[in-house]
């Protein structure tokens, strides 16, 4: 039998970690951390002067690898794409994985940038191309197949063994028309036998209907940039920093409207420069980039001239110490009535960063400046993309992840509207085990 043993990411959205055993070997899909817990206590200047792996798995900031027997097995680490809720917390253990961590090429360069920034030991590396299929020990092998989402080179992890295999869909959607990258592939997807289990994410099982394509966004971003007259007002554009997609579109946009790309921030120094390495896109090539936030009063004092730019900064999520908010709430930037301050993103719901983001929109409205906000399409999958995954790989029984109870149990009705019984669907929490 295989077990599946779910680390993080169960009955919680973030902190991404599940182990896969079968007999004496195991895997490791994501080490993620979880992102409000981690933003919540690096806000704290002393705790963040002294983080340590202790403190971040007391805060509940990054999954506990302690205490469990199964990694003594573990043979793999597999991460699914870079997101820093599936890959963040690697550098805190990589002083202790004595395995290879494996993923694709986009993936494993952010993660290179994660652990380097941290100044922690470099584990080993492995890069795949993005539908390959590879042996991480005697009875497992593992295959990436490709699948779109707001990350470039994001895989469906299959974890394959001789009594069948395991299927983890994290973060996902069927984009048909993607801005970057391949489509999903169906094809492998079809071509699976044996679906012990399929683990997928339930964050939006709620949502009926389909995801709407990236060329949704492109179009929300172009109606607003191409049709108004912001002349004379300051342009800053906000988005995930892994979203290298979007990223794009808004420097081609920022030329298509005659001003100069400036990019800046740090998070997203390293997803820019990974596309790069990695040939994917080279954002650098047309924009400047601010790379450091110390050197932020430096760069605006060097270029006081700033309508004839766009700026693509940092701090979707209002985090204070991102640079959106560092410019909102100091006189950095040359703020004045009517400039345009653009969120190409959605507020992740929870208490944190609602507080921020009022903040943060009070300060704004203060110094007369207009807010769009949401100018964006989600990267994860919605009802019916969730019923097509598994009509199209007809899993024996379903694991919700990345989310919580609420979210889990829609996924639940899901499957037993497309004739699963209750017991085919296992609700679980980190640390619970279940038997496939």
């Amino acid at each position: 039998m295989i077990e599946i043993i779910p680390i993080g990411g169960y009955s919680e959205i973030g902190r991404n970690c599940t182990l896969i055993k079968y007999k004496s070997e195991a895997v490791m899909i994501d080490l993620g951390i979880h992102l409000d817990n981690y933003i919540r206590i690096t806000e704290d200047e002393d705790f963040a002067r002294s983080m340590s792996r202790t403190n971040l798995i007391r805060e509940e900031a990054i999954p506990d690898l302690f205490g469990i027997d199964e990694m003594k097995f573990l043979k793999a680490v597999i991460i699914g794409h870079g997101h820093l809720d599936h890959v963040g917390a690697v550098p805190f253990y990589s002083d202790m994985l004595k395995v290879p961590i494996h993923g694709t090429e986009f993936t494993m360069q952010v993660l290179k940038s994660l652990i380097e920034d941290k100044k922690k030991r470099m584990p080993e590396i492995v890069t795949h191309p993005i539908n390959s299929r590879f042996r991480v020990s005697k009875n497992i092998s593992v295959e990436l197949i490709n699948v779109t989402h707001s990350t470039p080179q994001t895989s469906i992890v299959v974890v394959h063994t001789p009594e069948g295999c395991v299927v983890y869909a994290n973060d996902f959607k069927f984009d048909h028309k993607p801005m970057l990258g391949q489509v999903t592939n169906f094809e492998a997807l079809r071509k699976l036998k044996n679906v012990k289990a399929l683990i997928m994410n339930c964050l939006y099982t709620e949502r009926k209907g389909k995801t709407p394509s990236e060329e949704e966004a492109v179009g929300m971003l172009e109606e607003l940039l191409l049709s108004e007259d912001f002349s004379g007002r300051n342009i800053i554009t906000t988005t995930f920093s892994s979203h290298v997609s979007r990223l794009k579109t808004l420097v081609a946009l920022s030329k298509k409207i005659g001003r100069k790309p400036v990019l800046i921030g740090r998070s997203m120094a390293k997803y820019v420069d990974a596309a790069k390495i990695t040939g994917l896109a080279d954002l650098e090539k047309d924009a400047e980039f601010v790379r450091f936030g110390s050197t932020l009063e430096k760069y605006f004092q060097a270029h006081p001239q700033t309508v004839d730019k766009m700026f693509i900064v940092t701090g979707h999520q209002a985090e204070p110490k991102a640079i959106l908010s560092r410019l909102a709430h100091s006189n950095i930037f040359p703020f004045k009535k009517r400039d345009v301050v653009i969120f190409s993103s959605k507020t992740i719901p929870n208490e944190i960063n609602y507080a921020n983001k009022d903040l943060l929109d009070a300060a704004l409205k203060a110094r007369g400046v207009v807010v769009y906000n949401e100018l964006h399409v989600s990267g994860h999958a919605s009802e019916e993309e969730q019923e097509e995954l598994i009509k199209l790989i007809k899993p024996k029984c379903i694991i919700p992840t990345h989310g919580d109870v609420r979210m889990m149990k829609h996924q639940e009705k899901l499957a037993l509207r497309l004739g699963y019984k209750k017991t085919d669907v296992h609700i679980l929490e980190n640390f619970s085990r279940v038997y496939v």
